[in-house]
């Protein structure tokens, strides 16, 4: 089952909350590519700021963490630092730029090798990234 990564992946996806993809007016949506899925989730911020998070997931994406980038929200394969929020959890310094929340690649490639946080529940993670958008 070569592909078996793939229907991982949107299984995950498919069990978005609609709850909270209403409540936050998250829209998801679904790309395929070649070698990877890309998931695009809209945040608003309390400051009425948006910004879309695209979440690739590639075949290694049980082990190694979804990948992640903050991308333009109306031209979304424009990415780039001025897409990215700023925040603690937002890590815009570094190279490329990293999310320091459990669940995506840049949490545990670099940052926190003492903690194996890519299992973290995707509905987990964007509720994180909702709350630090919130403060």
């Amino acid at each position: 089952m070569a592909d078996g990564w793939r229907n991982k992946a949107l299984a995950e996806i498919q069990g978005i909350r609609p709850h909270w993809v209403q409540k936050h007016g998250w829209a998801p949506r679904v790309e395929q590519g070649d070698e990877h899925l890309g998931l695009h989730i809209n945040f608003t911020q309390r400051s009425g700021r948006k910004y879309l998070l695209r979440l690739r997931y590639e075949k290694d994406f049980e082990t190694a963490g979804r990948r992640e980038a903050f991308v333009n929200p109306d031209a979304p394969d424009r990415e780039g630092l001025e897409f990215w929020p700023d925040g603690d959890a937002f890590k815009k310094s570094e190279n490329p730029p990293k999310i320091c929340l459990e669940g995506v690649y840049g949490f545990h490639s670099g940052l926190h090798r003492d903690r194996d946080g890519r299992a973290a529940k995707l509905n987990k993670l964007l509720m994180e990234i909702q709350k630090c958008l919130n403060r």
